[in-house]
């Protein structure tokens, strides 16, 4: 059998290319130290594909496909309140899709390892635009270009248990026609100490995402900014007592991205309508301009 010198090269290149576009998260970081590949992680069956699911979510949605498969076998990481926690791409991969990022835990009733995530989840990290657009909203201008890890810190008064913990990178990148892509994989942890923090607000996944977010359904090019401030419509829980409408705020947006709140007008730049959009209507400044139907904007 012959190979072409040429051949092998393209096959590399295009290799490269796909660990680039495509990932998974494979390794946990505990206060810096690094992890084996799914020693902590449940490893999926999906490999490096996206799951596209968000229109019509399944179990999967939870912790991916296959990985329940895999739970029995994955270590439990103990860790305290107060900790950072981490994850990392598998193979030396970082992210080159637009798109937030989100981390929520799910206490377990027992033990995690025969844990399916069917409980309460909470959000305890987002990460969403990081710079301000020079003209228009760039792929750079996203917290998590080119990350290969992401870290959270625990809360200092979650409460001791076993969990879930849920990353996920969303990729916008064909979310205008709802092929948002999702990246997720599921830790399981052990928090040790005595909080007594009350978590929230509580979701459940699936059903963690409105399948007509227009977060989630946004055309992102072209545009002098991301309008929104937070994914989902659940808060970051940062410590306390969330109760049903809490628990903290999202992770430091540019000021520009402050949804509408002037007195019953929307800002320059600001969204003023779409499919579900319950916001002001009337641009303080500008005109409101139809881009798809999940989003108008306030332009000049």
């Amino acid at each position: 059998m012959r190979f072409s010198l040429g051949g092998i090269a393209l096959w590399a290149l295009a290799a490269a290319n796909t660990a680039e576009a495509h990932y998974r998260f494979s390794k946990l970081l505990v206060n810096g130290k690094l992890s084996n590949d799914w020693e902590y992680i449940r490893e999926n069956s999906n490999g490096i594909m996206p799951t596209k699911q968000f229109l019509s979510p399944s179990d999967d949605f939870r912790c991916n496909s296959g990985s329940f498969a895999n739970a029995g076998k994955t270590k439990v990481a103990k860790v305290m309140p107060g900790d950072r926690l981490g994850f990392q791409l598998w193979y030396y991969a970082t992210m080159q899709h637009p798109g937030p990022l989100t981390i929520h835990m799910s206490r377990a009733p027992g033990n995690v390892q025969q844990y399916r995530g069917d409980g309460d989840w909470f959000k305890v990290h987002q990460m969403i635009i990081c710079k301000e657009p020079k003209q228009y909203l760039d792929d750079k201008d996203w917290c998590t270009w080119d990350l290969s890890t992401v870290e959270f810190t625990i809360p200092r008064d979650t409460p001791p248990g076993q969990y879930l913990v849920r990353v996920e990178h969303i990729a916008l990148h064909g979310a205008s026609s709802g092929d948002t892509e999702f990246y997720f994989e599921c830790a399981q942890i052990e928090v040790g100490g005595s909080g007594q923090g009350q978590p929230g607000p509580m979701v459940k996944i699936p059903g963690l995402y409105d399948s007509n977010d227009p977060a989630l359904r946004f055309w992102i090019y072209g545009v002098p900014s991301y309008p929104y401030t937070n994914v989902g419509k659940h808060a970051v829980w940062t410590g306390g007592n969330a109760g049903g409408g809490g628990g903290g705020s999202p992770s430091n947006p540019p000021s520009n991205n402050n949804p509408p709140s002037n007195g019953g007008t929307v800002p320059l730049w600001g969204q003023c309508g779409g499919n579900g959009w319950t916001g002001a209507t009337r641009c303080a400044e500008g005109t409101c301009k139809y881009s798809n139907d999940w989003y108008s904007q306030c332009v000049k």
